[in-house]
């Protein structure tokens, strides 16, 4: 699997987790709610500081991320 799925996995393994909605998600990090679509499908690849914003908007550290890879 690639690496931009997984993450996108766990991001939206760990929003559910939570009870956010993508919306809620792209709040707290600082981002387009669409954004937070775009990598929970792993339609693209995401910029470093990207993961760091989702993570923190998470609550978790970015290497949380990036689980199982």
């Amino acid at each position: 699997m690639e690496t931009k799925v997984s993450v996108g996995r766990n991001i939206r393994a760990q929003r559910k987790l939570l009870g956010l909605t993508q919306e809620q998600l792209g709040h707290s990090a600082g981002i387009h709610s669409v954004e937070v679509g775009r990598a929970e499908r792993g339609v693209r690849d995401m910029r470093v500081s990207t993961v760091a914003k989702l993570a923190r908007g998470l609550g978790i550290p970015p290497m949380e991320l990036f689980r199982g890879l």
